[in-house]
């Protein structure tokens, strides 16, 4: 059993500075904290090729028999994308929970996306940076979802504590405070 929790932030200014369309021209800062507030994720190896991902948040429940043939448009669509990235082939149970309920503004789905990174990059035995795991993250958000989003919930949920987050365009530093 693997058990991986990714906490939530506060952002105390420069919200919107770190959407790509924006720092890709101008840069931009971010100062935010996290709080003691989590996204749990929990992997559980499985008999089976079946891969079970439940929701206590949504009250969901659904198994994937192939991932390759999986859709990335429905409510666990990022848990589906992570496995997706990973190419995940061996059967696993994954519960999500959370502490605080989606759409409170405190930049939940990035610790979604980094816990379950985190959850199934060492599932997959691969040792990921802090860094690597915001950067990912941001990937899948982002780039393989098209969500309309920034990088500051990432890059604050890999990290954890208070830290002042630049965005260049060339890159993304991280200076904690």
């Amino acid at each position: 059993m693997l058990i991986c929790r990714s906490p939530v932030r506060i952002s105390f200014g420069g919200g919107g500075t770190d959407l790509p369309l924006y720092y890709k021209k101008r840069g931009g800062a971010v100062l935010s904290t996290t709080i003691d507030k989590y996204f749990c994720s929990i992997l559980q190896n499985n008999n089976d090729n079946t891969i079970e991902i439940e929701s206590s948040d949504y009250q969901l429940h659904q198994q994937i028999r192939n991932i390759a043939d999986v859709k990335l448009n429905d409510t666990l669509m990022i848990p589906k994308a992570v496995l997706k990235y990973f190419n995940v082939e061996e059967g696993m149970h994954i519960s999500l929970k959370s502490d605080v309920p989606t759409g409170s503004g405190l930049g939940l789905s990035g610790a979604v996306t980094t816990s379950l990174v985190k959850l199934i990059g060492t599932f997959k035995k691969k040792l990921l940076s802090k860094n690597e795991i915001a950067e990912i993250a941001s990937l899948i958000e982002i780039d393989i979802l098209k969500r309309p989003i920034g990088m500051q919930d990432q890059y604050a949920s890999a990290y954890g504590g208070i830290n002042f987050i630049t965005f260049e365009k060339e890159a993304i530093k991280v200076e904690p405070l």
